[in-house]
């Protein structure tokens, strides 16, 4: 089945540009709740880190990382690059680009999505944070009443079509590049969502102390 590869990247900004609205609602409520001086682009940046991660796996789920698909992952790195932080936390000691990722022997590449959830799991308890607060404080948005873990989910929700949406770019999507998507989406934001659950909504002026 031939897939419409611009079509794809339309649908995969569409669901990009709803998960930045809301982080970007998100973060305004977390302010006024704590208030805090906190800046969107920070967790934006965040969020575009661990996207490009989810999205990695899935590229090299089937052991090859197409030009296509570099040029998808790229289009996600407009607030935060995620081989940027991986250079500066290594010291300049890992030094990647897109396309040196796809010229690597397989068993690098393997050895690099080992790892990368632990590479960017601080970043990921930073960027749950907030939305955890927000969603413990706030029950009814508009006319929408909301359980804890609605604004998570949404965002998750974005994250696993933008993912989905990799898998078919190169008309050869597979089980396996989904399940590695919803894999790692889970393994990086629902450990840490998990050890919030015992939190409580925090009220104005409160300190942050994850």
């Amino acid at each position: 089945m031939e897939y419409d590869r611009q079509e794809i990247l339309d649908k995969a900004a569409l669901a990009y540009d709803h998960a930045e609205a809301t982080i970007r609602a998100m973060d305004d409520v977390f302010q006024n709740v704590t208030g805090s001086d906190y800046s969107a682009e920070l967790t934006l940046a965040q969020f575009d880190m661990i996207l490009q991660g989810v999205l990695l796996s899935v590229a090299m789920a089937d052991g090859v990382f197409e030009d296509v698909e570099q040029d998808f992952i790229r289009q996600f790195a407009m607030h935060g690059d995620l081989l940027e932080y991986i250079r500066n936390d290594s010291n300049g000691e890992v030094d990647l680009t897109w396309d040196a990722i796809a010229g690597l022997p397989e068993d690098i590449t393997a050895g690099l999505l080992q790892v990368l959830p632990r590479v960017l799991d601080d970043q990921c308890e930073s960027f749950i944070y907030p939305l955890a607060a927000v969603d413990f404080t706030y029950s009814k948005v508009g006319n929408v009443m909301t359980t804890p873990g609605d604004f998570l989910k949404s965002i998750e929700a974005d994250m696993i079509r933008i993912a989905g949406l990799l898998a078919f770019v190169d008309s050869e999507g597979t089980d396996d590049e989904i399940n590695a998507a919803v894999s790692m989406i889970y393994e990086l934001e629902g450990k840490h969502w998990r050890d919030l659950l015992s939190g409580r909504a925090l009220g104005p002026g409160q300190e942050i102390n994850p």
